[in-house]
């Protein structure tokens, strides 16, 4: 399943019942193709001022078990993730065992259990739905485990869910920054569109919301947004068709993953409108990278997959030893946007 895709790709997924947010109410608002618009000349989003990484823990003369609760490992940009925290427990002698939920959050919830049952010095969770979690969490502080997660809430202007140590969150706001930030560079004042996705995810909605809005601030005329009814290529090109349909004058294209990229790079050539540039984020694998070569993508936003993993665990070892305390709440690492300008120095995501 793409969207599977996606939520490993950068946009990640998040619990169903977090209420997707539209940004901070006292945010400049802007009207899209306003020459008069003061555009933003840096980030200044909810992520604005976090920190970039967790701090690097001593390495000490202890035997740890620290436990690793993947969410999909199938999924490539995850497994790199994973291979990243593997890389950092093995360097630093600690012991780390990993169980995969396959998006399944009651599987999840029993496998935190079973890290419990088997004495762990902390968890490392990429939740499915962080709600679900709340009594094995709860289990989890009444026994001194610390736990670490990535993603436990879209907006990182809200709370920290209940009970989650700290968190390394999901650049979404800095990603559609980024892609304002390159649409209006490349074609200021242009009309853009966004596909989303049809599915209640809260991460997804609150990605949409923060594309318009960074998107109004740079000056971009927002054309509308349609959503994809199935998450395959055979749903994404009526949904990109029905766009195009819809904006006659479109400019730029803004989708959610290398997979929605690399299909409306197709429609807009066999539609006949291949001066359309298409905008993405979650990714950069090969095949998009092929495609920013050669220009049918104009840029897609890669996230440093590896170092989170290896980050996840300094946290977790910190937690478990009682160093850097306390660790900050939350981190961020940005990513970096791929162009024709740099894609010769990029290395595939996949």
């Amino acid at each position: 399943m793409h969207l599977k895709k996606w939520l490993t790709g950068g946009l990640v997924i998040v619990s169903l019942a977090v209420t997707p947010a539209c940004g901070s109410s006292d945010a400049p608002s802007s009207t899209g193709g306003d020459s008069s618009v003061n555009l933003p000349t840096a980030y200044d989003g909810p992520a604005k001022g976090l920190p970039e990484t967790f701090p690097k823990p001593e390495k000490k003369d202890v035997n740890l078990k620290l436990g690793y609760l993947q969410i999909y490992g199938a999924l490539p940009t995850l497994a790199v993730q994973q291979r990243g925290a593997e890389a950092r427990a093995k360097e630093l002698g600690v012991e780390l065992i990993v169980k995969d939920a396959e998006l399944n959050p009651q599987k999840q919830v029993s496998q935190f259990d079973e890290l419990l049952a088997q004495d762990v010095d902390a968890i490392v969770v990429y939740p499915v739905v962080p709600e679900s979690l709340g009594p094995a969490i709860a289990a989890a502080k009444k026994a001194g485990v610390p736990v670490i997660s990535t993603n436990a809430r879209p907006d990182v202007s809200k709370p920290l869910p209940a009970g989650y140590t700290v968190d390394l969150e999901a650049p979404i706001d800095r990603e559609a920054y980024a892609m304002a930030e390159y649409g209006a560079k490349i074609q200021p004042g242009a009309s853009f569109g966004i596909i989303g996705n049809a599915a209640p995810i809260a991460a997804l909605k609150y990605m949409v919301a923060r594309e318009e809005y960074w998107g109004k601030r740079f000056g971009l005329e927002y054309a509308g947004l349609v959503d994809a009814k199935q998450d395959t290529a055979a749903g994404y090109g009526p949904a990109i068709s029905e766009l195009l349909a819809k904006n006659p004058d479109l400019q730029q294209i803004w989708v959610y993953n290398d997979l929605v990229a690399l299909t409306a790079a197709t429609v807009v050539r066999s539609s006949g409108r291949p001066d359309i540039k298409i905008i993405a984020n979650s990714g950069a694998g090969k095949p998009v990278l092929e495609a920013i070569r050669d220009g049918r993508i104009a840029m897609s936003y890669q996230l440093p997959w590896a170092e989170q993993g290896a980050a996840l665990i300094d946290a977790a070892y910190s937690s478990a030893t009682d160093q850097n305390l306390p660790l900050p709440e939350t981190v961020s690492l940005p990513g970096t946007s791929i162009t024709k300008d740099n894609v010769d120095s990029a290395t595939p995501t996949e």
